[in-house]
């Protein structure tokens, strides 16, 4: 079965399993919706499947973050992250339905075949250069600025996670 890495932010993302893994950033369909939209992305979409259960994750990766509300660029820099990572999920959402038929041949065929009612969504945020402590007070501004996606969605109340480079690689996302 052969794997698919993803370097992004610094980080070797992977290596995933063939087809558990999409690209959502360099879509195709995504660049012709874009000629016309500014819409932001996150990096990838990642697959999994454990203990009957269906999970697609939604990761965005940053190199750094600036300080929690002692940098001007503070809720700019989270107002980012969750735009990105609300537009990945209705991109995802779109393709998955079909509204971009072009969007939906580009999805491996795991997710082709994904009923979207029973999936459970991640909406994840890796920085690399961030200590533990620093993440604490970063995972809590972003989930309240998802609160109203977490919502409409009805996803998990743990679906939003924020890791550094070191917590990613024990969740096995980075190498």
């Amino acid at each position: 079965m052969t794997t698919e890495t993803i370097i992004e932010s610094g980080m070797s993302f992977g290596p995933f399993s063939d087809g558990h893994c999409f690209y959502i950033e360099k879509s195709q369909t995504l660049k012709d919706i874009n000629k016309h939209e500014g819409i932001r992305i996150a990096e990838f979409l990642l697959l999994n499947t454990e203990n009957n259960r269906t999970v697609v994750s939604i990761v965005e990766a940053k190199t750094s973050s600036p300080q929690p509300k002692s940098h001007e660029n503070y809720a700019s820099y989270i107002n980012e992250i969750k735009e990105k990572l609300t537009n990945s999920l209705a991109l995802f959402v779109s393709f998955n339905l079909q509204r971009y038929p072009a969007g939906h041949a580009e999805l491996p065929d795991n997710f082709k075949q994904l009923q979207i009612a029973n999936i459970h969504f991640e909406l994840i945020l890796v920085v690399k250069n961030s200590k533990s402590e620093w993440l604490i007070p970063l995972s809590d501004d972003l989930k309240k600025a998802l609160k109203p996606t977490v919502k409409i969605w009805n996803l998990s109340p743990t679906s939003v996670k924020v890791f550094n480079e070191e917590e990613a690689k024990v969740k096995k996302l980075v190498s």
